[in-house]
C-alpha cells in the first residue's frame, strides 16, 4: 500500500473539518462520527 501524500492527507482533513463545522451539538457531531466511519469502511480496497 502506498503511503499517502500530504495533498490526499489534506483533502481528507479539510473534509473532516467541513463536516464538523456544520454540527450544531452533540447528536450532529455523534452522526457525523457515523458517517465518517461508514466511509472509511467503504474506501478500503478488497485485498
Amino acid at each position: 500500500m502506498e503511503p499517502m501524500t500530504d495533498k490526499q492527507m489534506e483533502v481528507i482533513l479539510n473534509l473532516l473539518a467541513d463536516k464538523f463545522a456544520a454540527c450544531k451539538n452533540m447528536e450532529d457531531v455523534q452522526q457525523a462520527i457515523k458517517e465518517v466511519r461508514e466511509m472509511a469502511k467503504k474506501e478500503k480496497p478488497a485485498e
